[in-house]
């Protein structure tokens, strides 16, 4: 296993950032943690259409399953966890919110259904329950616990 995260990475950034790491790792599967940083918004700009625009959402997860395919791995989408918006006002001068968040979901859910690709929904496992985020945005330890305790029982 590898992670190859890079803090504050949309899904435009990760799919141009992919094709160059895969070679030498040879993965047999590619999880990408989608979204939430697509759907923030810098703090002081007016949140307008909460839905992030689902035409780039689909071009960055088009763009990462056909290099998963080239690689001969397989995608898994893992959608945005749930995030505690009072605690995340100003994280990094960037703005997150559950609407956003949540706006997220549908078209990555879609998406992974019109392509055949196995979809984790992560948000109810942290759901209503901010002391499971360190910041109102990242897994605490028992976050983490929590995460994969719903992993496991939704194993795909």
């Amino acid at each position: 296993m590898f992670n190859l995260a890079i803090p504050g990475s949309t899904l435009a950034d990760v799919s141009e950032q992919t094709p160059a790491l895969l070679p030498a790792r040879r993965p047999d599967t590619l999880l990408v943690a989608a979204g939430i940083n697509d759907s923030a918004v810098p703090v002081g700009a007016d949140d307008g259409d909460v839905r992030p625009d689902p035409a780039h959402v689909d071009a960055g997860l088009d763009s990462l399953a056909a290099t998963a395919l080239r690689h001969g791995a397989r995608l898994v989408v893992a959608g945005p966890a749930w995030l505690d918006e009072d605690r995340t006002r100003d994280y990094e001068g960037l703005r997150f919110t559950r609407a956003r968040a949540l706006a997220l979901r549908a078209p990555l859910r879609s998406w992974c259904e019109a392509n055949h690709i196995d979809y984790l929904d992560m948000w109810e496992p942290l759901r209503g329950n901010g002391g499971l985020l360190v910041d109102g945005l990242h897994p605490t330890p028992e976050g983490h616990r929590e995460l994969y305790r719903h992993l496991r029982a939704v194993s795909c």
